[in-house]
């Protein structure tokens, strides 16, 4: 579940990317383009701030039966993932706006790397359950 997650947030955001087109250079719309990204930094404030608040609620609780805590554990590992992947989007973008293949390998690199690091392991929720 952990690698297929990794392997279909990476399909969706290289879809995505590549799906925009090439960009387009002019003074109209780097006005537009500024103002995109600007709505899309206040958007991630607002999606981040829910997510944490979410994420403050999602704490385990030794009364609580282990495959209810395993379950809750598994929600917490699946938007950890999800957004640890989002670092993998600016060499991505880098990608999209000059057409380096290096970005892109360093998206993909960037990815399993990720992957690697946080694969869940009996360990981990020992650890997790008694924090």
């Amino acid at each position: 579940m952990h690698i297929l997650q990794y392997l279909v947030l990476a399909g969706l955001m290289l879809t995505l990317v590549l799906l925009t087109g090439q960009p387009r250079h002019s003074a109209d719309t780097k006005q537009t383009t500024t103002l995109v990204v600007v709505l899309l930094l206040v958007l991630l404030v607002l999606v981040v701030g829910g997510i944490y608040l979410l994420f403050r609620r999602m704490r385990p609780n030794l009364r609580r039966p282990e495959a209810e805590n395993l379950r809750i554990y598994q929600s917490v590992v699946l938007l950890r993932n999800s957004f640890l992947s989002l670092v993998s989007l600016p060499p991505l973008l880098l990608y999209h706006l000059t057409g380096e293949w290096v970005n892109l390998l360093s998206f993909g690199a960037l990815l399993v790397v990720l992957c690697v690091l946080t694969l869940p392991t009996e360990r981990k929720f020992r650890r997790w359950l008694l924090t």
